[in-house]
């Protein structure tokens, strides 16, 4: 009983980054300068709500206004950030001797285990209707190969002799 219950390890990466980078912007169109892209001006303090979903707004929206025709807005670059993202990733195993030449290892692996949607940044246009909003989800690649996967589980098993 003890060689079967007995001998397991367990190991596990987390992984806890901050938002990426982003500016509130507006349409470059009363620029008059092709090629450039307008950010908005600030008039108030940015406060982060960390809202998501529509109506649950991640900053304070009402810190932002049109900056007049002509003129670049005061936003600096990168000067906020969106959600942050976490991710679990664990394995179970063991191995098991089960003769003088032969041997069997067990493995279980489980990546995303706590399957956390990893969140895209908020609608940054001011004007648009989504301006503030967290509306979408992060997925870059698929299965174990990106960030906001779903979670994903692999078995296996090695008889080495």
């Amino acid at each position: 009983m003890a060689q079967i219950l007995g001998g397991w390890q367990i190991n596990g990466a987390l992984t806890l980054m901050t938002g990426t980078p982003f500016e509130a912007r507006y349409s470059a169109t009363g620029l008059n300068a092709p090629g450039n892209t307008q950010t908005a001006n600030q008039i108030a303090p940015v406060q982060i709500l960390h809202g998501i979903n529509t109506g649950n707004p991640w900053f304070s929206t009402s810190s932002f206004a049109a900056p007049p025709t002509g003129v670049f807005g005061n936003v600096g670059r990168t000067s906020m950030t969106g959600p942050g993202l976490f991710g679990l990733n664990a394995s179970l195993f063991k191995s098991i001797q089960i003769h003088e030449k032969v041997k069997l290892d067990l493995r279980c692996e489980a990546f995303g285990l706590t399957n956390t949607p990893q969140f895209s940044n908020p609608g940054n246009t001011l004007g648009n209707a989504t301006f503030g909003y967290v509306t979408g989800t992060v997925g870059s690649g698929s299965g174990v190969n990106g960030t906001g996967g779903g979670r994903a589980f692999q078995l296996g098993a090695k008889l080495s002799f």
